[in-house]
């Protein structure tokens, strides 16, 4: 069995400048269409997705033609076998100095932990799950999971009145390895999905707000 390889660190800390301007990256959660694919019929998920083709060795990004985003089964219990199509990332997000240099240094550690060509797929997720009066967010509900892909970055962007929210990665026999809550904005995971499986415990509002929300960016280098 492959060892748990994971990395845990806040870009804003470790690898943005201050000319990196986090408020313009944040921005772009404002404006997320409702998950209308929910096997579980909540209403709790805003989100955009868009894949692209990144170039190591010349840093250039494509945007890739999709139709759809698929997952199977076995992969994901609730939400998978279907083909589910959302709105695209908004172009402008994939311009800004944010996104290149998480892209760039993150796509380099994970060429540099496997045998991939520095030309890769790399899907892009926008999250936000939100908590209210009525209804918890579930930021996994499909529970205990990989996503199929080779190595991923969750990044949170922002929490606004909300607890929980608890991350916790286990090895491939499902046994817990480490409960982590990211925190502060650019918090984040890095993992391995080939060694690693993750979860994250549902949401909850801070009364007396009626609304809470977790941000979340992915990376999933394919």
């Amino acid at each position: 069995m492959d060892e748990p390889n994971f990395s845990l660190g806040n870009v804003r800390a470790d690898l943005l400048r201050d000319s990196d301007d986090w408020d313009k990256f944040s921005q772009f959660w404002e404006s997320l269409p409702l998950d209308r694919h929910m096997g579980d019929g909540g209403t709790y998920r805003r989100r955009r997705y868009s894949a692209i083709s990144h170039h190591l060795d010349d840093d250039t990004v494509e945007v890739v033609d999709q139709d759809s985003f698929l997952q199977s089964k076995e992969i994901n219990r609730l939400n998978g076998g279907i083909a589910r199509r959302f709105e695209p990332i908004d172009p402008a997000l994939l311009d800004t100095s944010v996104f290149r240099r998480v892209l760039t240094h993150f796509a380099e550690l994970a060429e540099r932990s496997s045998d991939t060509p520095p030309v890769r797929r790399v899907n892009i997720h926008q999250h936000r799950i939100v908590a209210t009066e009525k209804e918890l967010g579930s930021p996994t509900p499909e529970g205990i999971h990989r996503d199929g892909v080779a190595h991923i970055i969750m990044m949170l962007v922002a929490r606004k009145d909300i607890a929980g929210g608890v991350s916790t990665l286990y090895d491939n026999a499902e046994a817990p390895i480490r409960t982590h809550t990211l925190a502060d904005p650019g918090d984040f995971i890095f993992l391995d999905d080939r060694t690693c499986l993750h979860s994250v415990s549902p949401v909850r509002v801070v009364p007396p707000t009626p609304a809470g929300y977790r941000d979340m960016f992915f990376l999933e280098f394919c």
